[in-house]
């Protein structure tokens, strides 16, 4: 047995995520959800800012390019604004009552 071996074990055990209800496993799980969502409409941005960049000054271009970039932003603040809802919500029928914040 190596010494100090079963603290090393015991601290890094206490950081690892316990799901030890349903409500646990699907609030880790909605999470990842968002944290995709906003990932993705962060992307489009990106996207957008480069095709609008690359457009070269066609109009044609231009639009398709701001209309990425506007329905992007779009879904960024509905990714945000689903997310703060959902952690209200979880927050209301917490059982340990109180201010979810």
């Amino acid at each position: 047995m190596i010494p100090g071996l079963q603290d090393i074990y015991n601290n890094n055990s206490a950081r690892l995520p316990k799901f030890s209800t349903l409500g646990d496993l699907l609030s880790g799980v909605i999470n990842i959800i968002f944290y995709a969502a906003a990932f993705v409409a962060f992307f489009y941005i990106l996207w957008g800012a480069f095709a609008y960049i690359s457009a070269q000054g066609k109009k044609e271009d231009l639009a398709k390019a701001r209309a990425r970039i506007t329905w992007a932003i779009i879904g960024l603040i509905v990714v945000f604004l689903a997310y703060i809802i959902t952690k209200l919500v979880a927050g209301v029928f917490a059982p340990q009552g109180g201010l979810p914040f």
